[in-house]
């Protein structure tokens, strides 16, 4: 009765096994078969409307100073690795979240500021972390400024040099210990 038992549990194995290495390979054969399938053209422009303006107006005023990078996905802007945190919950609160600009310095390529333009619509995205007011908090925590542009449509050369002061002055104003952590109440 042992050997039949051993016999057919052996044998169920190796078939769970067969089978797992089928299911894998046709798997990797469909992906590869779809990678051939599918075709794809370059877009005309990277950017259009408010988006595109706020990038000429950034370029003109911060082009020689720093580079000015578009549409950067926030796990590859803030790490999620700190501490002893959950670090699988504090990246699904990043990933596949972008912002609009980063400014980097020329010479060391480190982030400088971010910036995301808000027209005041509900994003479509609602989960933790979508709305730019959200954001602010990330980035206050990692001590990065962030920039939150309201009404990108109507944006000028001194809106945004007035909203890139009073993040500068709120950012100099903390104090070293405090900077991105709550104040006690």
């Amino acid at each position: 009765m042992d050997k039949i038992f051993i016999t057919v549990a052996a044998g169920a194995t190796l078939a769970f096994f067969i089978i797992s290495a089928i299911v894998v390979f046709s798997a990797h054969n469909r992906r590869l078969d779809a990678a051939d399938r599918f075709r794809y053209r370059p877009r005309k422009q990277l950017m259009t409307g408010p988006e595109k303006h706020c990038f000429q107006l950034l370029n003109d005023i911060f082009g020689q100073k720093f580079y000015i990078i578009p549409q950067v996905s926030l796990d590859a802007l803030l790490s999620h690795k700190v501490g002893h945190q959950d670090r699988n919950e504090a990246y699904s609160y990043i990933e596949n979240k972008t912002v609009d600009f980063v400014f980097c310095n020329k010479r060391t390529l480190r982030p400088i500021c971010a910036i995301k333009l808000d027209d005041g619509r509900k994003p479509t995205d609602n989960s933790i972390g979508s709305d730019p007011r959200e954001m602010e908090k990330f980035f206050r925590s990692a001590h990065l400024p962030f920039v939150r542009i309201t009404k990108p449509d109507k944006l000028d050369r001194q809106t945004i040099i007035e909203e890139f002061s009073r993040v500068i002055y709120e950012t100099s104003i903390l104090p070293a210990g405090t900077r991105g952590r709550k104040k006690k109440q």
